[in-house]
């Protein structure tokens, strides 16, 4: 199954601490490091592991950033034919600082390329031989065509509000866009934040309940809850809690979810509380390692989740 995926796509420079600052306050640096990241392309390497077929498109500049992202996004087994590249532009990289227990903030620098790129850089059959669409609505004016395409093509599209509609606004993408695309898109997914945005409604529940009866969504709307596990609404609601696990790193863990759900649900079929099950194992398995990505196979992934049963 071959895998379209568009959003943002960068480096990130990951600075363990001891603890993160408080305000004035002062922490020092165990190690800091340049590692590939972006969600969209975290999605993109957690599925390719996973057995899909995937082609990274967006735009990146011509620097040093630029050039070590394409290396490392080849060498983790991800297309990169239909990525664009902005003559004397800034890549997209962000600052991760992390601390133990899993804690994390993260600083983004958007550079001048991650939003910027429009339908008339990509081929016009960019579709044809694609199975699926994954976008985050970095660049949307590419992602709504896409979408569109895609649509036309009777091929399903998952849009995940990777930040909130406010970060996005300064980002180049407007309520408007959002709308327009969760009209399109056959699965929605967003964290807590995102749905309390949408909706005003600080129970999440609730919240997707309200998404799902504005937009009619086809296959349902999707809330990644973070230690309460994820849920799925359609009219109906399927639940699957966290795994109990002593994290390393919780970057990137999202991300991981997102790749395992692509496989999952749109490769393999599942039901959506066992979609649900493994995105849940996926995400797992990355928070035991440092660093945003993951490259766990399918094989791995079912191993946590069999040990995860025994345990319990």
């Amino acid at each position: 199954m071959k895998l379209l995926s568009l959003g943002a796509i960068a480096m990130d420079i990951v600075i363990n601490s001891h603890e993160l600052p408080k305000d004035d306050g002062f922490a020092l640096i165990q190690h800091e490091e340049m590692l590939p990241g972006g969600s969209a392309s975290n999605v993109s390497v957690s599925a390719a592991h996973l057995g899909m077929e995937v082609y990274q498109t967006g735009k990146i500049g011509d620097d040093n950033v630029g050039e070590k992202f394409i290396r490392t996004l080849v060498a983790d087994g991800v297309d990169k034919r239909y990525i664009v590249t902005k003559e004397n532009g800034t890549t997209l990289h962000t600052y991760i600082l992390t601390a133990p227990g899993g804690k994390h903030c993260i600083f983004a620098n958007k550079g001048d390329s991650v939003w910027t790129l429009v339908p008339e850089e990509l081929p016009d059959n960019i579709m044809d031989d694609m199975d699926v669409f994954y976008n985050d609505m970095f660049s949307p004016k590419a992602a709504i065509w896409l979408a569109k395409k895609a649509k036309e093509q009777g091929k399903p599209v998952l849009y995940n509000m990777q930040c909130v509609p406010s970060f996005m606004e300064m980002c180049g993408t407007s309520q408007k866009d959002i709308d327009e695309m969760m009209g399109l898109c056959n699965v929605f997914v967003s964290g807590r934040d995102g749905y309390f945005e949408l909706t005003g409604e600080e129970d999440y529940r609730k919240a997707m309940k309200i998404v799902q009866e504005k937009y009619h969504v086809q296959e349902g709307v999707i809330c990644t809850a973070g230690g309460e596990g994820a849920v799925w609404y359609d009219g109906n609601e399927y639940e699957a809690p966290a795994y109990k696990i002593d994290p390393v790193d919780t970057t990137g863990a999202g991300d991981c979810f997102l790749g395992g759900l692509l496989y999952a649900y749109f490769l393999e079929k599942m039901d959506k509380k066992s979609a649900l099950e493994f995105s849940n194992a996926s995400a797992a398995v990355k928070c035991l390692q440092a660093g945003p990505r993951s490259r766990a196979d399918v094989k791995t992934i079912l191993e946590f989740k069999d040990s995860q049963c025994k345990n319990f």
